[in-house]
């Protein structure tokens, strides 16, 4: 049994220690003897279909503006196809902050000027200008029954439906008709500061604003993403000691 993780553009977005989630991923499979190989997809390299046949789970994080700008051509002219096609066929995914955003139908910036996104996720966002406070902190929040209904979800690891991390972003991101929430906020801002929603799962993607990275604090999360990709319940993994993490989760509870 193999886990082959397709991990992309590692050094342009790397804001607030997001490769840890490959890190995490990696961990959580070699102490249950599973090999991982993690192939990094960066400005130079070319895909094909054949490639991304090969994956089973793809990982891109959040950036500054300035490192999205440089990998923006790159993703919309030579990647955007193969992603698409990766993400409509039902390939496991996670996008954090600035990838979940250009994987959306726009993003509008503070200075009114517009960067089309790749439009698989039905969602636009929008900064509301610089003399908006960004959204900025501490998260809770509840997984969607969608996830935590999945055969592939850990039940049994203690954790629950909970997730805790951090946020730190200045855009407002709004659902289409045609999207469901990753998660529901109890406290934080989550997609807008308003209606309550936290990222968005969209087949078996799930696009997040929280960074920390999220699997470190999330370690059920890190396992349902590895159970989906190879295609086994949860009962499919072994179970491993998270007694450490799962302290530290509760105590992230209860933070302001």
């Amino acid at each position: 049994m193999k886990l082959r993780i397709g991990y992309f553009y590692k050094d342009l977005l790397n804001l607030y220690g997001d490769n840890g989630n490959v890190e995490i991923l990696v961990s959580r499979c070699k102490k249950r003897n599973i090999d991982v190989d993690v192939y990094e997809v960066g400005l130079e390299t070319k895909l094909n279909k054949f490639f991304m046949s090969g994956i089973d789970l793809v990982f891109m994080g959040g950036g500054p503006d300035s490192s999205q700008k440089e990998m923006y051509k790159d993703l919309t002219t030579s990647k955007a196809s193969f992603l698409r096609d990766y993400i409509i066929s039902g390939g496991v995914s996670l996008f954090v902050c600035g990838s979940y955003q250009l994987l959306g139908h726009y993003y509008k910036s503070a200075d009114g000027s517009t960067l089309q996104g790749l439009g698989i996720f039905d969602l636009s966002t929008e900064h509301p200008g610089n003399s908006a406070a960004r959204c900025v902190g501490n998260v809770v929040c509840t997984m969607s029954s969608t996830i935590t209904g999945d055969p592939s979800f850990p039940h049994e690891s203690g954790f629950g439906g909970s997730l805790v991390g951090f946020e730190n972003h200045g855009g407002r991101t709004n659902l289409g008709t045609k999207s469901s929430e990753f998660a529901v906020i109890r406290r934080g801002f989550g997609n807008n500061g308003k209606d309550g929603t936290e990222g968005i799962h969209f087949m078996n993607s799930i696009g997040t604003y929280l960074h920390g990275p999220v699997l470190s604090k999330n370690p059920h999360l890190a396992d349902f993403l590895i159970a989906k990709s190879l295609e086994l319940p949860a009962s499919g993994l072994a179970k491993l000691d998270d007694g450490l993490i799962l302290n530290a989760h509760n105590i992230a509870l209860d933070l302001n």
